[in-house]
């Protein structure tokens, strides 16, 4: 008989067990935001290309963790890097992002709920999912929204833009083989 451990977090059940043997590490990944200014409608959009994380598989199935330092997160302009980063994502309290998928399927497309960790609060996110499963390891691409007043995040504002309340964010990531080959 298989043993099997269960873990809770927040609203997340993660199974543990013998079926989950396949573990895949992230080697490329990539987070994208994009946010409206007001009133000059302009958008602001930046990227960092530090996630890490791992996906564990069991067949055609896959739950995973991933991270990010948010100290990384680049728009292009110094200025709005610091203020992002500092001022209202609190890095030196809270560095990291973490965002946790629960089980879905590797070889459909559609949405999964996961856990996002953000400015130390966890909250459940529905997120958009395609991925594809080839020898060489797992491709995923994620899409979804957040209100940065969920995460306790004040809306950020320079010289008389304000940035609107929602982010949109794209999380892309590659792994190579079982238990990182």
């Amino acid at each position: 008989m298989k043993k099997q451990i269960i873990v809770m977090t927040t609203s997340i059940m993660l199974t543990l067990s013998s079926t989950w043997g396949a573990n895949y590490k992230v080697n490329q990944g990539e987070v994208e935001f994009t946010a409206k200014g007001f009133p000059t409608f302009i958008t602001i959009s930046g990227k960092s290309q530090n996630v890490s994380g791992e996906l564990g598989l069991s067949k055609k199935r896959a739950k995973g963790k991933f991270k990010l330092p948010l100290n990384t997160l680049k728009t292009g302009m110094d200025l709005r890097d610091e203020h992002m980063t500092q001022k209202y994502l609190e890095v030196s309290k809270y560095p990291e992002a973490t965002l946790t998928l629960n089980e879905f399927d590797l070889e459909e497309s559609g949405e999964v709920q996961g856990l996002l960790k953000l400015h130390n609060v966890e909250r459940p996110i529905q997120i958009t999912y395609e991925s594809e499963l080839t020898d060489s390891g797992i491709t995923v691409k994620t899409e979804f929204s957040l209100q940065l007043s969920d995460y306790g995040i004040d809306i950020p504002s320079f010289q008389g833009i304000t940035v609107a309340k929602e982010i949109k964010l794209k999380v892309a990531f590659k792994t190579g083989g079982a238990d990182g080959n």
